[in-house]
């Protein structure tokens, strides 16, 4: 066939040796990318002060062409992904007129191409963060989550020096009252966590509909509450302590009211640190973390050397708290911007937006209003077959406070079973074999640092998933980071226990302390379970899941009734608690797998 100038016409398929993902750029003469943009524009009309997340400006604003994705109305595709609205693809033969160039690169913005787009330079806009995401993301999750990791070791390791230099101080009886004291702050403190679950899914929710301006009176009255709060606890602390004491079969009551109250005060002091993981102050929380260590350890070996032994190492866990708390509202005070994040994670504003007059807070609520609903508004057939789909508001960055209200008392619960899981034995064990206490607390505190460093771990991964699931996204990647950490500490720890365990806590405790060396190694294993399970409970409490409530409530029943069965036997009570743990982490990792999965399938 020839065309009307007699030349003859190439009747074959055009787009037959193209790619699939670019054989849609040559159906319209326009970039349907650029097209689903420029009508939905028409159609809202401008946004205040000319910015609109995601890379699209506004009228009458110069366009950052250096930025992969940016949209501009010059009429030109540049290699680094840059569209148009005239149809001039920048190459040469391209329709609807000649060939334009791309635009230059600023001097020094050298961007790195991925190797399965150097073939194919058109393709470079389409998804480059899905094309080279994958080990860019776990080395962002490890450089966020290796300082917490190393704070936490490092606290960790004093927490251990300080329980080896009072227990060679301290009798064998008063050692295991010190023990089910720690075990007392652990579940009183444990809905500190469920707090912070609240704290991070409400601010992260305002900051990605643009109403951090509501962030700093909300703070105020949460605080105003937990003072309240912790009061109240004091007072009942107080009146309280010798039944609770009698209960326990305790030496005596000194430490039971400062105990409680230190695990109410930490309550506070989850508010606060979930504002640092919000603010990613991540630096300030390592050293938050240290902070308590040090003050912690310094008044457990002075008071506990000073004769006042159980009393002394509670009433310096209530010390490193206060510390902490004051550590924290001072960084906060620091840092008052941190929290005032307005752009949905992800966006990335163009260079013309960076020099735009600020605008108030109901202007930055409509603007992301209307980013979001271009966002989730249906594309037509070219764009569906041209580009990857954006990612979305996920249901929890719309969820009123009444829900939020819901999730927060459901994280409030589960955490409760975690402490309770976590400590149950000691307290169990302690109350039916009083004289054997002592040994099985050694074995406890070398066993339970694995669970330590699991809820340090879980401060990174928290914030981390609630984030993604706004976009729709999951969180394995900070999941799988976290894990990885964990494995190291307990590789190390169930290898000792299983190839000398009455030296390791000779050496630790001294000979005094190794009659319950058999239990080690069946509660390192319990403990390293437990230890994924926290991980995937917060991993789930991030994303508002709350069936994992149910299955933590039907582990421990079980968990105390074989331990209650077990008679106080330091062995039997490791393994029965080995048992309950491991099946535990099973459901709960399954959990997370059917998690990610549906949210792929939405995405």
């Amino acid at each position: 066939m020839r065309d009307s100038g007699g030349q003859p016409m190439n009747t074959g398929r055009a787009t037959g040796s193209l790619p699939p993902q670019s054989r849609g750029r040559h159906r319209s003469t326009r970039n349907p990318a650029a097209r689903q943009d420029t009508d939905r524009q028409d159609v809202t009309g401008p946004v205040p002060g000319g910015k609109v997340p995601g890379g699209v400006t506004g009228p009458g604003q110069a366009t950052d062409v250096g930025q992969p994705g940016s949209t501009s109305t010059s009429g030109s595709t540049s290699t680094s992904g840059s569209t148009s609205t005239s149809g001039s693809t920048g190459r040469p033969g391209a329709r609807g007129g000649p060939a334009l160039a791309a635009p230059a690169r600023p001097a020094g913005d050298e961007r790195r191409v991925h190797p399965s787009l150097a073939a194919f330079p058109g393709l470079a806009g389409l998804a480059p963060r899905r094309l080279r995401g994958q080990s860019d993301r776990i080395r962002a999750a490890m450089r966020g989550a290796i300082p917490l990791a190393l704070a936490g070791l490092v606290a960790n390791a004093a927490n251990l020096g300080v329980t080896l230099i009072i227990a060679r101080a301290m009798s064998t009886r008063s050692y295991g009252a010190v023990a089910q004291l720690f075990a007392i702050f652990f579940v009183v403190s444990m809905p500190g966590s469920a707090l912070l679950v609240g704290v991070v899914r409400r601010i992260t929710a305002w900051q990605h509909t643009g109403q951090a301006d509501l962030i700093d009176a909300w703070i105020s009255r949460v605080r105003r509450a937990g003072v309240v709060l912790v009061l109240a606890v004091a007072t009942l602390a107080i009146i309280t302590r010798g039944f609770i004491a009698d209960e326990l079969s305790l030496p005596g009551a000194g430490g039971v009211a400062e105990i409680i109250i230190a695990g109410a005060a930490w309550c506070l002091l989850c508010v606060d640190r979930g504002l640092m993981q919000c603010g990613r102050l991540y630096p300030a929380l390592s050293a938050n973390l240290l902070v308590d260590a040090a003050v912690k350890s310094g008044s457990t070996i002075a008071l506990v050397l000073a004769g006042l032994d159980e009393a002394g190492a509670a009433i310096a866990v209530l010390f490193g708290v206060l510390a902490a708390l004051a550590h924290t509202r001072w960084c906060l005070r620091r840092h008052p911007a941190a929290l005032r994040q307005t752009e949905p994670v992800g966006s990335h504003p163009s260079s013309a937006s960076v020099g735009a007059p600020p605008v108030g807070a109901a202007d930055q609520r409509k603007a992301l209003a209307v980013a979001l609903a271009r966002r989730r508004a249906p594309a037509d057939a070219d764009t569906a077959a041209t580009t990857l789909p954006l990612p979305v508001a996920g249901p929890a960055a719309t969820a009123e406070p009444r829900r939020l209200a819901v999730e927060v008392g459901a994280a409030l619960v589960t955490l409760a079973f975690l402490g309770v899981l976590q400590n149950i034995d000691v307290l169990l064990q302690g109350r039916l074999a009083p004289d054997e206490s002592g040994a099985y607390a050694a074995v406890s505190v070398a066993a339970k640092v694995i669970v330590l460093a699991a809820v340090v771990l879980a401060g990174f991964l928290l914030p981390e998933a609630a984030d993604r699931n706004h976009l729709g996204q999951h969180a394995l990647h900070q999941l799988g980071a976290t894990l990885a950490i964990l494995a190291v500490p307990a590789v190390g720890l169930l290898s000792v226990a299983a190839i000398a365990p009455d030296t390791l806590l000779s050496l630790a405790f001294g000979p005094r302390f190794t009659n319950a060396s058999g239990a080690l190694l069946p509660l390192a294993g319990a403990m390293t379970c437990l230890g994924a399970t926290v991980l995937f409970s917060h991993y789930l409490l991030a994303l508002g899941e709350r069936a994992v409530l149910a299955v933590l409530a039907v582990a421990t029943g079980a968990a105390v009734s074989l331990m209650a069965w077990a008679q106080g036997s330091p062995v039997s009570t490791a393994r029965a608690n080995l048992a309950c743990q491991a099946a535990l982490a099973v459901v709960t990792g399954l959990m997370v797998l059917a998690a990610a999965r549906r949210r792929t399938a939405h995405a």
